[in-house]
C-alpha cells in the first residue's frame, strides 16, 4: 500500500509525515506512531548527517501493514520537508528538548482523529532518542495502548555521552593516536561541561574542539540539560503496569549498552514487559551478520534483520490477540 502524504501542525510549525491506513482490513484498526532517533532524522529513518538510506522507520512501517496495523511516520523538526518551519538557525538555541515531546503528542492526536484508525488502540514506537520521547508521552497518558522501545536511549543522556567519548578516547589512546595528556585533558573539560549543563543548563564557547564536534556548543546547550534531565528508569518505573511494553538491545548496537537496556528492562518489570536480546543486529536494525559494526553499516545495502522483525512481529501479533 502507498503512503498518504500528511501535514500537522505543532505549535507553529507545520509537520510533514506519511500516514499509512490498511484498507483491506474490517473496521477500525490499531495504529502506531513512530519516532525517530536523535540528529536531523527523517520519517523514513534516514539522515541528513550520513549519506545513503537508512531506512529504519520506513522498514517498521512496512511490517505494521502486514500486521494489520496503520502507521504514523513524520520528517522530524529540523530534518525532511519539515526543515526548521518558521525559524531560523539561530532561534533554535530557544528551543529545547520539550520540543520534539510536543510535536510527538500532537503527531499522536492527529494519528487517533483518523479515518480508520481506532482511537482506543493507539500505540508508540520509538527508535533510539524516540524511545525517550516514548516513554514520556506514556506518563499519565491513558490514549496510549502500548510502547514499543527499540535500541532506546537506557541512561541519562549526558551518561551515555561521557561514556561513548570516554571509550572513544580510550581507543585513540590505545592506537597510538592522541598522548595521553591531551585525553584527559579532554575528559576534564567534559566533566566540566556535563557538570554546568546540570547546574544551570550553559555551556562554554571555549570548549576543546573535539567536544564541540560532539555538539557540545551553546546551541545545543537548552536541548541536551532538558534532555538530560529526563532519566528513562525513573520514566520507566512510572509507566501503568498494565501497559504492554516491548524493549529490544542487541550485543552488535554500538550506541547502546546491553546492560543499560536490562537496567531499563528492571524498571519496567512492573508492565507487561516482552524484551528481545539480538546478537547480529545494529543499531538501525539491520542484520551485519558476524561483523562488528562501525557506523558505516548504517547505509550500507543490508537486509533488515530477521531477529528483530521476527520478534517485533510476534509482539504485533499478541497485541492484535
Amino acid at each position: 500500500m502507498s503512503d498518504t502524504e500528511i501535514t500537522f501542525s505543532s505549535g507553529d510549525v507545520t509537520l510533514h509525515g506519511s500516514l499509512r491506513v490498511p484498507v483491506s482490513m474490517r473496521g477500525p484498526v490499531p495504529a502506531v506512531l513512530l519516532l525517530a532517533g536523535s540528529g536531523p532524522t527523517d520519517r523514513n529513518g534516514d539522515s541528513a548527517l550520513l549519506p545513503g538510506s537508512i531506512g529504519t522507520l520506513r522498514h517498521l512501517a512496512d511490517v505494521l501493514e502486514r500486521k494489520g496495523f496503520a502507521s504514523l511516520r513524520y520528517d522530524k523538526f529540523g530534518s525532511g520537508t519539515t526543515g526548521l518551519g518558521p525559524y531560523s538557525v539561530e532561534d533554535v538555541a530557544d528551543l529545547g528538548f520539550s520540543t520534539f515531546i510536543d510535536h510527538a503528542s500532537d503527531a499522536l492526536a492527529f494519528l487517533g482523529s483518523q479515518r480508520g484508525v481506532d482511537p482506543k488502540r493507539l500505540y508508540v514506537v520509538g527508535h533510539s532518542e524516540g524511545a525517550l520521547i516514548a516513554l514520556s508521552l506514556a506518563q499519565d497518558n491513558d490514549s496510549i495502548a502500548g510502547l514499543g522501545l527499540l535500541e532506546p536511549l537506557a541512561v541519562r543522556l549526558l551518561d551515555l555521552l561521557t561514556a561513548q567519548i570516554d571509550a572513544q578516547l580510550d581507543a585513540v589512546v590505545a592506537a597510538g593516536q592522541l598522548p595521553v595528556q591531551i585525553a584527559d585533558e579532554l575528559r576534564v573539560a567534559l566533566t566540566g561541561a556535563v557538570e554546568s549543563l546540570r547546574a544551570d543548563g550553559t555551556l562554554s564557547d571555549a570548549l576543546p574542539e573535539p567536544l564541540r564536534n560532539a555538539g557540545l556548543v551553546p546551541a545545543n546547550a537548552k536541548a541536551l540539560a532538558e534532555e538530560d534531565a529526563l532519566d528513562p528508569r525513573m520514566l520507566a518505573a512510572q509507566v501503568a503496569g498494565d501497559l504492554p511494553v516491548l524493549t529490544t538491545v542487541s550485543s552488535k548496537d554500538i550506541q547502546v549498552r546491553v546492560e543499560d537496556v536490562d537496567a531499563l528492562d528492571a524498571a519496567l518489570v512492573h508492565t507487561r514487559l516482552t524484551s528481545l536480546h539480538m546478537t547480529r543486529t545494529n543499531h538501525v536494525l539491520k542484520d551485519i551478520g558476524d561483523q562488528q559494526s562501525t557506523g558505516a553499516d548504517y547505509v550500507a545495502d543490508l537486509p533488515f534483520s530477521d531477529e528483530f522483525t521476527s520478534g517485533f512481529g510476534s509482539w504485533l501479533d499478541k497485541l492484535r490477540g
